[in-house]
């Protein structure tokens, strides 16, 4: 069996006295698309910016197939993409130039990048604009631009955090086909969010995190019939307990 596009293992990470993120074990295959759900200062972000490598874990493993973050991360980062809650975007450049300059970074020519690309920026409406500077861009735009250019090399996984912020509804729901179809061609995403209905209807397995912990994990359809809750009334219930020590 081929090695899981991401393996999770034991994640920990400390600030001094604090713990952000607790002993974390997660997966993901071929195909899947998982929520990462919590209340705010769960550790989601800090779980991500450690999947992508922007932060070093205080203990575990993080490998994406066969190939461990820490140890080869050139080859660990080619396999993934990264859209950060604020979209990393050169204010100085245009549409366009950021989306060549992300797909010149993994060697891909401009007639390979427009191909890959431009379908992508119609689909979102961002050709009218994609000769402007990013800086004039509002932060929905930036957004949707940060996930066309992550796109354009079509990671293994893709991680994204809170991307839906500052998108409008025709936006928001032409990003959850995307996704769709993105999995459906045998790549994985990884997604933190804070729209439960969205994490129910999208994501084939959610993990809520409280206090930097795992707490509950599977399909969306197996918790609420494990539990007789909608995933919304679960997710009260569960981080109000962790709360309340109960």
């Amino acid at each position: 069996m081929p090695p899981a596009l991401l393996q999770v293992s034991h994640l920990s990470r400390t600030f001094g006295t604090m713990t952000a993120v607790d002993d974390i074990n997660l997966s993901l295959e071929p195909g899947q698309l998982l929520g990462l759900l919590g209340p705010n200062g769960a550790g989601k972000s800090t779980t991500i910016r450690m999947l992508a490598g922007l932060l070093e874990p205080s203990s575990g493993t993080i490998r994406y197939q066969e190939w461990s973050l820490a140890e080869h991360p050139t080859e660990a980062k080619r396999l993934f993409g990264y859209v950060a809650d604020q979209p990393l975007i050169f204010p100085l450049l245009t549409g366009w130039e950021y989306v060549q300059f992300v797909g010149g970074l993994y060697g891909f020519s401009s007639d390979e990048i427009k191909r890959k690309a431009w379908p992508l920026l119609e689909r979102f409406h961002l050709i009218p604009a994609i000769h402007r500077r990013a800086d004039h861009y509002s932060h929905g735009m930036q957004q949707k631009l940060a996930l066309v250019a992550q796109l354009v090399h079509e990671p293994q996984v893709l991680l994204a955090d809170e991307p839906t912020v500052g998108l409008d509804p025709a936006s928001a729901a032409e990003m959850s086909h995307i996704f769709r179809e993105f999995c459906q061609a045998g790549h994985a995403i990884l997604i933190s969010t804070h729209l439960l209905n969205m994490a129910q209807e999208l994501c084939d397995t959610v993990v809520i995190l409280s206090k930097g912990r795992l707490i509950a994990e599977g399909s969306p359809q197996a918790l609420v019939d494990n539990a007789g809750d909608s995933l919304q009334e679960l997710f009260l219930r569960l981080t109000r307990e962790e709360d309340t020590g109960s």
